[in-house]
């Protein structure tokens, strides 16, 4: 799938130190100062709104900014030397980048009821304008991405699942592969023969226009989804299908929303006539004795006889019970001589799937 940009969001960040909510451009607190830990993880608020500030976005493409490797302190990821201790930024660390922080929830940012003192305070402020309080702008948001559900696997349904396969297996070799052989003499036989009658005239077939033979008449088409790609097509009629947005972490306190989208290419199938040979008919004979024959249907001048099918069947008797053979092997089936002998091996359900002549 090809994924969408639509835009970038600012996360936050909780202060370890003190506890309070900043926002993710910030790399000290502003309540107590305390620099960003290279640990922390930004999580983002319940309603989001995509950055129209030019520099905010400008920052937010730039790229996972870096912690330096003398003084830890965090520096844009355009930055060569630290900004606190004026170290050579090659030696630091650039923070992680690729985190699906949640689902993309656009809306106005809602007013926040303090804590301590109960003020509403506009959604974007971090500390209550009343009692100076910090103010809460929500959990972190779970990881994964929105419609993947991650959920701890029970091990007792593992288990059941296991003993299901298994009894599924030994169902399986104790009806149809396990076998076991008994004697049987012919009690009789029987046999079909069966020949197609084919006429040639107007025949009915559906497929892509593309695909239509050039001496096709009477087409019918309609629009419909041939096929599905990540990229948009050069040409012809397409849609774009998109799933749910939803937030990725760029490692300097922002977010891209991205959507995970395909395009459902159009194109049109038809139905159509070609004049062609196709089965109007059956002709068949059947008999219970070892001379099958063909049936030889009357034929008018636009037909022609077709696929030819057999089926011969050879009747056992084993100890007072009755067992079937079938085959479509004519040589096969005439050695099953009435009061002839045979050994039969018989699966799990009855079903006899070879015999050979007793001796």
């Amino acid at each position: 799938m090809a994924r969408k940009i639509l835009g970038y969001i600012e996360l936050y960040w909780t202060c370890p130190s003190c506890g309070s909510e900043n926002l993710g451009s910030h790399a000290y607190c502003t309540s107590c100062g305390s620099p960003q830990p290279k640990s922390i993880e930004f999580h983002q608020s319940g309603k989001q709104q995509l950055l129209a500030d030019v520099d905010k976005i400008k920052r937010a493409k730039t790229g996972a900014d870096i912690h330096c490797g003398f003084c830890g302190t965090r520096n844009p990821a355009t930055t060569s030397a630290c900004s606190q201790c004026g170290a050579d930024l090659k030696a630091g660390s650039k923070r992680a980048v690729g985190k699906i922080v949640g689902a993309f929830s656009e809306g106005a940012i809602q007013p926040i009821k303090c804590a301590n003192c109960g003020t509403m305070n506009a959604g974007t402020r971090l500390k209550c304008g009343n009692c100076g309080a910090s103010l809460s702008h929500g959990a972190p948001a779970k990881t994964e991405k929105p419609g993947i559900a991650t959920q701890p696997v029970n091990r007792n349904i593992l288990i059941i699942g296991g003993i299901g396969l298994l009894l599924l297996c030994a169902a399986i070799y104790f009806l149809f592969l396990r076998t076991s052989e008994v004697s049987g003499v012919v009690a009789g036989v029987t046999w079909r023969r069966s020949v197609a009658i084919e006429a040639f005239g107007p025949v009915q077939f559906q497929d892509w226009m593309d695909e239509v033979p050039s001496d096709a008449y009477e087409l019918s088409c309609s629009e419909r989804v041939r096929s599905s790609q990540s990229e948009p097509p050069a040409s012809g009629r397409y849609e774009e299908v998109c799933g749910t947005p939803y937030n990725v972490d760029t490692g300097g306190g922002y977010a891209e929303v991205v959507q995970d989208c395909e395009y459902r290419v159009y194109d049109d199938y038809c139905s159509y006539y070609v004049d062609a040979w196709a089965p109007v008919a059956t002709a068949q004979l059947e008999g219970a004795d070892l001379s099958a024959v063909w049936p030889v249907p009357s034929l008018s001048s636009n037909q022609r006889l077709g696929e030819q099918t057999a089926d011969y069947v050879c009747l056992f008797d084993v100890d007072g019970q009755s067992y079937s053979y079938r085959t479509s092997s004519l040589n096969e089936f005439q050695r099953c001589l009435t009061g002839s002998a045979w050994l039969l091996t018989v699966n799990g359900v009855g079903a006899v799937v070879e015999i050979s002549p007793a001796n």
